[in-house]
């Protein structure tokens, strides 16, 4: 498989981006943005951030802090998060170039919900562990979905939900139940992101189920160029309250195992279409 030429990725000039939590535009499509501006390209795009679960408490290495839900300490964490994703997203796509609309969604550790066993802070979940306040923001993300796919000449990205951090398990959930349920009547067009660093530290039995998640859906894979290095380097330049080791780690060995798997010479990152 060669590499998916950056300017004829995602064909469309408008992209809407489903954004789980302040970091993942970078640590999902920021490779893709990169090869555009590379390129000379990145001004073609009108690029559209929603960002969902907007509302965190959620700050690296806090320990018991993660698990205060008090007005004081969302404050605390959401501002920080906020004005970094803004400066990360400022150097990524231009001050002014993008718009950035929050939806003010509680995230995973404001509903109080149990971290996963895994080297990263997160709580891992599914259908089944939905409770009425995970059914409510599922219904309501898919109800924004259905808002923009009734849009021309636009492209709606997820993440893929690598190791089902619930959050992100939601978010892809929402844009994929709508579009089996649209089907020929989509006039968007819906990717799903691969989701760093969870991809490069995936389980066996958790790539597996990505697997079958494209498989059941019939996604084309888009295999493209990134680089690894830049995304570390921006993540640890503007997410200082949120990333550590294990996100160098995931971001380089998954761009490293895309190299190898498909025989290429240069880091890969990978995108997967809807079809239509």
């Amino acid at each position: 498989m060669n590499n998916f030429p950056v300017e004829k990725l995602i064909p469309e000039s408008k992209i809407v981006i489903f954004s789980p939590h302040y970091d993942d535009v970078l640590f999902g499509l920021g490779g893709y943005i990169l090869g555009l501006t590379a390129c000379g390209l990145r001004s073609s795009k009108q690029f559209h951030i929603q960002l969902l679960f907007s509302r965190s408490n959620y700050q690296t290495g806090s320990g018991d802090g993660n698990f205060d839900t008090s007005l004081d300490r969302i404050k605390y964490a959401t501002g920080k998060r906020l004005l970094e994703d803004m400066n990360c997203l400022d150097e990524l796509l231009g001050e002014h170039a993008y718009r950035y609309e929050l939806l003010g969604e509680r995230e995973c550790m404001l509903r109080e919900k149990v971290l996963a066993d895994s080297e990263m802070e997160f709580p891992h979940g599914m259908y089944e562990d939905f409770n009425e306040a995970d059914q409510q923001i599922f219904a309501r993300i898919q109800k924004l979905v259905r808002s923009w796919a009734v849009c021309d000449d636009t492209a709606l990205i997820f993440p893929l939900a690598i190791k089902e951090h619930i959050d992100h398990f939601i978010t892809r959930e929402a844009g994929i139940t709508v579009a089996r349920e649209l089907g020929n009547e989509l006039r968007c067009r819906i990717y799903f992101q691969e989701d760093k660093p969870y991809a490069g530290i995936q389980t066996p039995e958790e790539a597996s189920r990505i697997e079958a998640f494209v498989e059941s859906n019939h996604l084309e894979k888009r295999i493209y160029r990134t680089s690894p290095e830049k995304i570390v380097e921006l993540a640890f330049k503007h997410y200082v309250s949120q990333v550590d080791d294990i996100y160098r780690t995931g971001v380089l060995q998954r761009a490293e195992q895309l190299r190898n798997l498909h025989v290429l010479a240069n880091p890969c990152d990978c995108l997967y279409v809807f079809p239509r």
